[in-house]
C-alpha cells in the first residue's frame, strides 16, 4: 500500500513536471519566434530598414545630374509640402527668379522633401532626417548632394546679380575642390560663434563633403535631437564643415580665440564654437595639414554679406540722404564695437551706404583669372521683417528700395 502511494505521488509529480516542461517549451518557442522575427526585421536587414533598398542600388538621378548645378531646398508643411504643391513667399520667389535668370552655364534645382530619395541614399542623411526642422534638413541634404554631385549649394534667399561661372572657372583652374567663405580671414573679429558661411558652398563632386556626410550620420546616431552639438542650429552646417576645413588649413582664424564672440545673453559665447565638435587638428596632433586637395576661402564680409544684412536693408532707399530707421530692429544690431557687423562701416545715410558699400564693390574689376568679389547678395531672415510683410505687388511697386534695384541689376523685367 505504501509503495503504491509513493508510485502515485511520483506519477503526479512527473505529470506536473511534464506540464511545466511543456509550458516552458511553448514559451521558449514563442520567444524564439519573436526573437527570430526581430532579428529578421532589424538586424538581418538594417540597410533595408533605413534606406528602403535591398542594396546595390543607386539613386535614380545619380549619373544624370551635371556637376555644375546650383542646389537649393525649400519645405513648408502648409505652403510647400511637395514638388507639385509649392508656393514660395513673394520675396523668395523673386530671389529664385534672379537665380534662374543668372544661372549662366549652371543648372538650377530646388529640392523638395518628396524628391530626396531620387537623389541621395538615406544612409547619407541623419537617420531621423524626416523629424528634423527644415533648416537642418537643408544643411544635411546639401552636404549629401555636394558629396555625390558637386555644384553649388546656395540659400534660396539669395539675389543672384550675375552668373558665377567665373567663381567655378577660377576654382577649377587653381586645382581646388572647394570654394567658400570663412569669417575673420580679413583680420576683423566676428562676434558670432561660427567660422564658415554655409549659405554658399561650391564644390567638386566626391570631395570634402564625403567626410561631412559620414560625420553628420555618426554625430546623430539614432537621435533626432541636434542639441548634441554645441550650437544646434548650425549642426550640419558650420559645426560639421569648419572642423573639416581645419584639417587643410591649420592657420584658419579660430572662433575660440575671438574674445568678441557672445551668446544670446551677450556673454562669452565661445563654448558654442565649431572647434569643439572635432579633435584640435590645427595643433598637429596627427601631423601636418592635409595637402591632397586645395580649398579656396574668403571672408564673406568682403563680398556678399553686407554689414546691414540684419537691419532691414532690403527696404532702404537708394536715393535718400537720410539715416535708416531703427524701428523693428534690436539696439544691439546697431552697435559698432569690434566683432559687430557695423564695426568699421564708413557710411551714414541709406544712399551713401548703397553707393559706397554695395555699388562700388559690385562694379569693382577683378584681376585677370579671378572672380568678382560680389556677384550675389545673401538675405538673412528671408529678407527681414519689413520685406516679409510685403506682397509681390508691393515689393515691385517700391521702386526706390535696395531690393527692387537688386532685382533690376539682376535683369528681371519689372
Amino acid at each position: 500500500r505504501e509503495r503504491l502511494a509513493n508510485l502515485t505521488r511520483l506519477l503526479e509529480a512527473s505529470a506536473s513536471d511534464v506540464a511545466e516542461a511543456k509550458a516552458m517549451e511553448a514559451e521558449n518557442r514563442e520567444i524564439r519566434a519573436r526573437l527570430h522575427m526581430n532579428l529578421g526585421e532589424i538586424n538581418f536587414h538594417p540597410y533595408e530598414t533605413i534606406t528602403g533598398s535591398h542594396g546595390h542600388w543607386l539613386p535614380p538621378k545619380y549619373g544624370h545630374v551635371r556637376e555644375k548645378t546650383i542646389w537649393a531646398y525649400w519645405y513648408n508643411p502648409k505652403t510647400c509640402p511637395s514638388y507639385l504643391q509649392c508656393v514660395l513667399p513673394p520675396q523668395v520667389q523673386l530671389c529664385v527668379e534672379t537665380i534662374e535668370k543668372n544661372k549662366g552655364s549652371f543648372d538650377f534645382k530646388i529640392m523638395h522633401r518628396d524628391e530626396v530619395d531620387q537623389y541621395v541614399n538615406r544612409f547619407e542623411l541623419p537617420f531621423k532626417w524626416d523629424m528634423m526642422p527644415p533648416a537642418l534638413q537643408k544643411d544635411s541634404l546639401m552636404n549629401a548632394l555636394l558629396a555625390r554631385y558637386g555644384g553649388v549649394s546656395m540659400d534660396i534667399s539669395t539675389v543672384l546679380l550675375r552668373p558665377i561661372d567665373d567663381y567655378w572657372d577660377e576654382m577649377v583652374a587653381k586645382g581646388a575642390t572647394f570654394r567658400g567663405y570663412a569669417y575673420r580671414l580679413n583680420g576683423n573679429p566676428w562676434r558670432h560663434s561660427e567660422m564658415t558661411a554655409v549659405w554658399f558652398l561650391m564644390s567638386r563632386r566626391e570631395g570634402i563633403f564625403s567626410t561631412a556626410v559620414r560625420n553628420q550620420v555618426i554625430a546623430m546616431g539614432d537621435s533626432a535631437d541636434p542639441h548634441v552639438f554645441t550650437f544646434w542650429y548650425n549642426a550640419f552646417g558650420d559645426q560639421t564643415l569648419a572642423p573639416i576645413l581645419q584639417m587643410y588649413r591649420y592657420d584658419l582664424p579660430k572662433c575660440i580665440a575671438d574674445s568678441t564672440v557672445i551668446n544670446g545673453r551677450h556673454q562669452d559665447g565661445r563654448y558654442m564654437c565649431p572647434e569643439h565638435e572635432q579633435k584640435p587638428w590645427w595643433k598637429g596632433i596627427s601631423g601636418p595639414p592635409k595637402n591632397d586637395t586645395t580649398i579656396m576661402l574668403q571672408d564673406p564680409r568682403d563680398g556678399p554679406q553686407l554689414p546691414f544684412a540684419c537691419l532691414n536693408m532690403e527696404t532702404w532707399s537708394v536715393s535718400k540722404d537720410t539715416q535708416p530707421s531703427h524701428e523693428g530692429t534690436p539696439p544691439s544690431h546697431w552697435v559698432t564695437t569690434p566683432g559687430a557687423p557695423l564695426h568699421g562701416v564708413d557710411c551714414v545715410t541709406m544712399k551713401e551706404c548703397w553707393e559706397k558699400r554695395f555699388l562700388a564693390l559690385f562694379h569693382e574689376k577683378p584681376l585677370p583669372g579671378q572672380a568678382h568679389r560680389l556677384s550675389f547678395i545673401k538675405l538673412f531672415n528671408l529678407g527681414g521683417k519689413r520685406l516679409k510683410s510685403m506682397s509681390r505687388a508691393q515689393i515691385l511697386a517700391a521702386k526706390d528700395t535696395w531690393f527692387y534695384h537688386w532685382l533690376k541689376i539682376a535683369g528681371l523685367p519689372y
